[in-house]
């Protein structure tokens, strides 16, 4: 049996490595946007309305995807030698994952399609079956995020993309509406699974996988945090498509296409500075530089994104979805002041998760069973769904800087008291 050494992560590996992954995703990002808008002036409002519900429901299936690729690449950041060990064991919950995943939404696709005001429960069967792939995909991206193999990962990013934009836009055009949608999901993820899936590591036969014990503790704070940005991210959407007519609902996601643009970047950002936080071979001073610019990148972004929304939202809106989405302009200032505090949370609750704690990730799960509830309960029009996400990740970016600041005052004072002693 032969191991892995543990990579030195210098300066050139994390700067190079940063840029690529977050130029990749960037692109990947801008192509799905662009195929959101292409989606719009193909579809009718409530048309795009069932396509956004089909996107939404993936991402929401991305808290178990995001888990498993939070827990692979921890693992292996921290120890690279339990490489082939820890991807075997989570390869199995992926599957497992993937098969209540097909069950549940695929089996139950004909209830959610009525409760949902959804014009097929196919298109809920056919994201379904690709769900499983999506999952164990997530763990062979987790492995070579944990090694910053961040070339190949890029890869896979793009791949999915590339596959995405060509398969739907050839479906759709081709009168299949969601349903060819639908397919094109199932499609990339198949396409990218195949990139992702690289050896490394132990190169045994059959490798022994890690008991579940081991990973325990990075698994509940990985789904504690992604609970909390599943939440605040998705379930606004689920709530308007409840709430809301079919075309406002539309309206509204046309909105929330642009909103989350903040987060998909901040999303990249994570990505390349969570492994170089967990990695056994980073210094303090790479991570805190990681971090910070991690930060810098982030309100730069929410802070551009939210002035030319203000400049020229509707104008903007009309340019990329048509005049029927006109009405999003308006939303678009406070959608982004949301979503770039969100992002802002995001982080520091991802950071606190690499270095092995779990009180960030939990302050933020429950801030955003919080603020779901409250929308839930009296959100009724699209004005109010914005605001309450405004008030909403607010108090949870406050709660989260005071944690960090009640951590710095304890190290501080633990560090002061050494150096007298």
């Amino acid at each position: 049996m032969t191991t892995t050494a543990p990579r030195r992560v210098g300066a050139r590996t994390v700067l190079t490595g940063s840029a690529l992954l977050s130029t990749t995703m960037l692109a990947v990002s801008a192509a799905n946007y662009a195929l959101n808008f292409v989606l719009a002036r193909l579809l009718d409002p409530a048309e795009f309305g069932d396509a956004s519900l089909a996107i939404t429901l993936v991402l929401a299936a991305a808290v178990i995807a995001a888990t498993l690729q939070l827990v692979a690449s921890k693992s292996v950041a921290a120890d690279p030698e339990s490489l082939e060990a820890v991807r075997r064991t989570l390869v199995r919950g992926a599957l497992v994952a993937g098969a209540v995943a097909v069950l549940v939404l695929g089996g139950g696709a004909w209830l959610i399609a009525d409760a949902l005001s959804v014009s097929t429960p196919w298109m809920l069967v056919i994201v379904s079956l690709g769900l499983p792939i999506y999952f164990v995909q997530a763990v062979h991206r987790g492995a070579l995020q944990g090694q910053l193999r961040f070339g190949r990962l890029a890869l896979s990013y793009g791949v999915e993309a590339a596959v995405r934009v060509i398969v739907v836009l050839a479906l759709v055009v081709a009168g299949l509406g969601v349903i060819g949608a639908s397919v094109g999901i199932l499609l990339s993820f198949v396409a990218s699974a195949a990139i992702a899936r690289a050896r490394g590591g132990d190169r045994s036969p059959r490798p022994q996988g890690v008991a579940w014990s081991v990973v325990r503790g990075a698994v509940v704070a990985a789904v504690v945090l992604l609970l909390g940005q599943t939440l605040l991210n998705n379930a606004d959407l689920i709530i308007a498509k409840a709430v809301l007519d079919a075309p406002t609902a539309g309206v509204y996601a046309a909105a929330a296409v642009l909103g989350r643009s903040v987060f998909f970047v901040s999303w990249s950002v994570v990505h390349v500075v969570f492994p170089v936080i967990a990695s056994v071979s980073s210094t303090p001073e790479q991570r805190r530089r990681a971090f910070a610019t991690a930060v810098a990148i982030i309100a730069g972004v929410g802070g551009a994104a939210v002035g030319l929304a203000a400049l020229a939202g509707e104008p903007l809106v009309r340019v990329l979805f048509g005049d029927a989405y006109a009405a999003a302009g308006a939303l678009l200032v406070p959608y982004l002041v949301a979503t770039s505090l969100f992002a802002l949370a995001n982080l520091l609750a991802a950071a606190d998760l690499a270095r092995g704690n779990i009180a960030a990730p939990a302050v933020l799960a429950v801030g955003a069973v919080l603020q779901t509830a409250a929308l839930a309960l009296w959100a009724r029009s699209p004005e109010a769904l914005v605001w309450g996400q405004v008030i909403g990740t607010a108090v949870i970016v406050l709660a989260l800087g005071a944690l960090v600041v009640v951590r710095w005052v304890r190290t501080r004072r633990a560090s002061t008291l050494d150096m007298a002693l």
